[in-house]
């Protein structure tokens, strides 16, 4: 693999996490100053967002903004985890765009947002001469070694899954990307106990033959950089369950 630049994450600021207002604002403690940054990760994650960890943040600007900073990177250990859900997309179509993704090597052009039916996926692909059809979920739940997901339910994240499936019942390629957002994992598995309907659904549509792939990265304050793919717990035997 060719070496590649980090995915840039601009400037950011230390602060120390204090509390969680609601699933989209939280508070802060920066240079001395108590201030609200936006959090864009409906996720849980309370083993990350714990009173007192380092946190860093992003100035923001915007006219309908409600807060000057969005929430970007907790410090886990010894580890950057990325807490932005939207940052996944941008960076997972950096590297389908360089040809550096196991599985997307014969990529010819990428689309982003691009709608089929009544359906919007995040990409839209031509790999080697066929539509590839493809959604991206950011992971940052690690347990032990396992990296999970979701750590909340999601009906969205069901839906999406549903559309894959039928994507590929009509003739296209689909595919569901899982990036792991900077912890060591060394499997993925889902999160049957907080959403089994993601889990069966999931089923169904690696038994249609929706493609799935999940990736980790290694982060730092520079940036993100892609560092390997991991394995799907039971993806072959659910292949063989007709």
């Amino acid at each position: 693999m060719r070496h590649l630049q980090k995915y840039p994450l601009g400037e950011l600021l230390e602060a120390t996490f204090i509390q969680r207002d609601n699933r989209f604002r939280a508070e802060v403690e920066l240079n001395g100053q108590r201030v609200k940054v936006h959090v864009p990760n409906s996720g849980r994650m309370k083993e990350l967002l714990v009173p007192g960890v380092s946190v860093w943040i992003q100035p923001a600007a915007g006219e309908n903004r409600k807060t000057a900073y969005t929430l970007l990177l907790v410090k886990q250990g010894e580890r950057f985890v990325c807490l932005n859900a939207h940052l996944a997309n941008d960076i997972a179509g950096m590297w389908l765009e360089q040809n550096i993704l196991p599985g997307f090597t014969g990529v010819q052009m990428v689309e982003r947002e691009k709608t089929y039916g009544k359906s919007r996926f995040d990409f839209r692909l031509q790999r080697n001469g066929r539509v590839c059809y493809a959604e991206v979920k950011s992971v940052n739940l690690l347990e032990g070694d396992t990296a999970r997901f979701p750590d909340a339910p999601t009906e969205r994240g069901s839906k999406h899954l549903q559309e894959l499936t039928a994507c590929k019942q009509n003739g296209f390629d689909a595919a569901v990307i899982f990036l792991v957002m900077g912890n060591e994992a060394r499997v993925f598995d889902v999160n049957r106990e907080t959403d089994p309907a993601f889990e069966q659904n999931l089923k169904l549509a690696v038994q249609a033959g929706v493609e799935v792939y999940v990736y980790t990265c290694g982060i730092d304050l520079q940036g993100v950089e892609y560092t390997g793919r991991i394995p799907l717990r039971g993806e072959e035997v659910w292949k063989s369950m007709h």
